[in-house]
């Protein structure tokens, strides 16, 4: 079954996220399908960048968020 969800990167107590795409039993700093966008917290504006058409695509496959 295939999942959407966040892993985590960044620096230590400066966290951003990457959206990706993998396996449910595999883990979040493992391997991953592919990468569907970015999220930064620390920044004001444009803190979610997302791929929409690949998201909808894999919804559409049967991925769960």
């Amino acid at each position: 079954m295939l999942i959407i969800r966040l892993q985590r990167v960044g620096k230590k107590k400066f966290p951003t996220y990457r959206m990706i795409i993998s396996e449910k039993t595999k883990d979040t700093q493992g391997m991953y399908l592919e990468q569907l966008g970015t999220f930064n917290p620390h920044v004001k504006e444009n803190q979610l960048n997302v791929d929409a058409v690949k998201i909808k695509e894999y919804i559409a496959k049967g991925a769960q968020m």
